[in-house]
């Protein structure tokens, strides 16, 4: 055992190692710099193609799409932001929240409890009140537009 720690002295010097470190933590900062840049896009690409495949490739109306992706996003962040209280913010703390959002992925499309099919209820509700809020707002906009061309010397009312 002593020949084994004399060679490995003799082999790999501490300045070696200090040296080694120091290159990967400096790297390990580049990284955390680009992930910092990058995510906000990565996460805003991410909810754009999810929308696009539930409403082309699922027959999800846009509030289930919306109520789907945000679910989806809510778990991976929460989970992330959840464990970084707890841990020092790495690499491992973003693996545990991209694994959240595999998981919670995986429960959605066997609708583990009902969550699918929860998500599109909220999904249709949300379709339901923005119908509701853009008819208010075509019928304030037709009353508005009648109430000018009772102003109006030109229109034909």
């Amino acid at each position: 055992m002593n020949e084994l720690a004399a060679y490995l002295t003799n082999v790999v010097s501490t300045d070696a190692l200090k040296n080694a470190s120091s290159s990967l933590i400096e790297k390990a900062g580049k990284v955390a710099e680009f992930g910092k840049a990058a995510g906000p896009a990565f996460g805003t690409i991410g909810f754009g193609y999810g929308m696009y495949t539930d409403t082309i490739n699922n027959d999800k109306s846009v509030g289930e799409a919306y109520a789907h992706n945000m679910a989806s996003i809510i778990t991976g962040v929460g989970v992330t932001a959840f464990v970084s209280i707890f841990a020092s913010v790495g690499l491992g703390t973003i693996a545990i929240g991209v694994g959240a959002t595999i998981a919670f992925e995986f429960a959605y499309e066997a609708n583990f409890l009902g969550l699918q099919d929860g998500l599109d209820w909220a999904g249709q509700k949300f379709d339901e009140g923005w119908e509701i809020v853009t008819n208010w707002a075509g019928e304030v906009g037709q009353s508005l537009n009648n109430s000018w061309n009772l102003f109006n010397p030109f229109s034909t009312i």
